[in-house]
């Protein structure tokens, strides 16, 4: 039997009721609406209004991958405070940076972190952890790994990887075509840091090709990014899904049990590596077999110490070489000052580079050039802010990224000048940058959450500039860098020279 066509729902609902629901509805937003204009903790900050009421102008700059560049904008137009979403006030003073990362007692910060990064994982490790108490114990626990004796133990790692990455250069970097060198940074330096973090070998310059977990974080960083956005729009979480692809999913599947696989591994082999790692202080060689639930927090820890000395430091060597190489006379000084200063290449070493000014600056400049641009959100205790109270609750961040491009801080700053760190008595040091805010440049952040591998960082990217250094290629920042959950850089065609000949 044929039912009625006005059976089911329809039946019992009236027009009036349709409106009242419509009326309610947009009652609810007008009422949200006024709300976060004039009532809100926030609403006395200026901004943006549609980033007052909605999280839309925060999404949309995010999916465009000019976030950073639309926060610099946001400072020119409203000032130094800007509220950037209903709930997220961004600042960008020297006095706010250190309010919102340095402020703590007892070394646990005032201002806490956000779920920004949370993946979902119930473990999240010493960088995701919320927690200050939690934080701390596990920050206590990894500190050694980053003593200068342990950074002095794992420095044969570092050269034996570079040695190679050398190695391939002559092989192939002085071919005609070149090699590009985004995907061969990213293999030199994850191999050296999967190496360091628990002694695994991921072969990518050997195999010459990007090992699973490579292909995996790079095919995720817009869905990682997609991810962050949805957790201001909950009712959206399931399309985050459709900014990844199918095959990126079971890669992803692929990758963690790789990685599981390898941390097992690691922990059979306690006391039978053939170097220090990372994760001999994570789990020494006399502590009791892990429990199933506490492998799972070894292995965040031990992902995100390879991850931590992966990504940046890849970017930094890239950018590096390539801005250096924008004008001829800072590529010029650069090769310059390391080849007078050694003549061999066995003499290159971490304690023979540190006291090099240049190679020092144009690293700097690189990481001023390419600063942070997620803003490190926390959330605010109720607390003054450079003068400003925000209230609990109230998420804040630092625009580092805007902060390295204001005329009001740097001179020049949309121009890469390693000049700019050197010390006033260098033959290159130039007057126009004497008032530069270069003390309140933090590219390892500051405070409880300071980067601890950031000594291991500048020995490592030091050895692999001085090393190497290529041809010459045009790269425009502005044009072709976005940011997602890391910086996209274009790929970057070059032929390759050693710094150091062996004849």
């Amino acid at each position: 039997m044929e039912l009625p066509l006005q059976s089911g729902f329809w039946v019992y609902v009236t027009s009036e009721q349709l409106i009242a629901l419509f009326l309610a509805v947009v009652s609810y937003a007008l009422i949200r609406c006024v709300y976060h204009l004039y009532f809100h903790p926030a609403a006395r900050f200026p901004g943006p209004t549609i980033a007052a009421i909605s999280n839309v102008w925060y999404a949309y700059h995010w999916l465009t991958g000019k976030y950073a560049m639309a926060i610099e904008k946001a400072f020119e137009e409203y000032g130094d405070v800007v509220r950037i979403a209903p709930n997220e006030v961004a600042f960008i003073t020297l006095k706010a940076a250190s309010d919102i990362y340095a402020s703590h007692t007892k070394n646990q910060e005032h201002f806490t972190k956000t779920v920004f990064v949370d993946t979902g994982d119930k473990y999240r490790g010493v960088v995701w952890e919320t927690d200050p108490t939690k934080h701390r114990q596990m920050a206590k626990m990894i500190a050694p790994t980053f003593s200068m004796k342990s950074i002095k133990a794992k420095e044969p790692i570092m050269h034996t990887y570079i040695d190679k990455f050398v190695q391939k250069m002559k092989e192939f970097g002085n071919e005609d075509a070149g090699i590009e060198l985004k995907k061969w940074a990213d293999w030199l330096v994850m191999d050296i840091s999967a190496e360091l973090a628990y002694s695994r070998k991921m072969n990518q310059m050997e195999d010459m090709k990007s090992a699973p977990l490579l292909e995996v974080l790079w095919r995720a960083n817009y869905f990682l990014m997609a991810h962050q956005i949805c957790k201001k729009f909950p009712l959206l979480s399931p399309i985050q899904f459709l900014f990844v692809s199918p095959s990126a999913v079971l890669n992803e599947i692929r990758a963690r049990k790789l990685t599981t696989k390898e941390l097992e591994i690691r922990i059979e082999r306690r006391g039978k590596t053939t170097h220090v790692d990372h994760f001999d202080h994570l789990l020494p060689v006399g502590a009791p077999m892990p429990t199933a639930e506490e492998k799972k927090q070894l292995n965040m820890n031990a992902l995100q110490m390879l991850l931590g000395g992966w990504e940046q430091i890849s970017s930094e060597c890239l950018g590096t070489i390539m801005f250096s190489l924008q004008e001829h006379e800072t590529y010029k000084r650069l090769v310059t000052e390391v080849r007078e200063n050694f003549t061999r290449y066995e003499d290159i070493t971490p304690e023979a580079l540190a006291p090099l000014n240049y190679l020092n600056g144009a690293l700097m400049e690189t990481l001023r050039f390419m600063a942070l641009g997620t803003g490190l959100p926390r959330l605010s205790p109720g607390a003054m802010v450079d003068g400003n109270y925000v209230a609990k609750g109230v998420c804040v961040q630092y625009g580092h990224f805007a902060f390295t491009r204001s005329p009001r801080y740097f001179h020049d700053p949309r121009s890469y000048k390693p000049e700019r760190w050197l010390p006033e008595s260098h033959p290159y040091w130039e007057p126009a940058f004497k008032s530069d805010a270069r003390e309140s440049f933090f590219p390892f952040n500051q405070g409880p959450r300071v980067c601890p591998g950031s000594t291991l960082a500048w020995h490592e990217m030091r050895l692999i500039i001085a090393n190497t250094l290529p041809e010459q290629k045009n790269i425009v920042f502005d044009r072709e860098f976005t940011i997602c959950a890391m910086w996209e850089k274009p790929d970057f065609w070059v032929r390759f020279h050693p710094v150091m000949r062996d004849e």
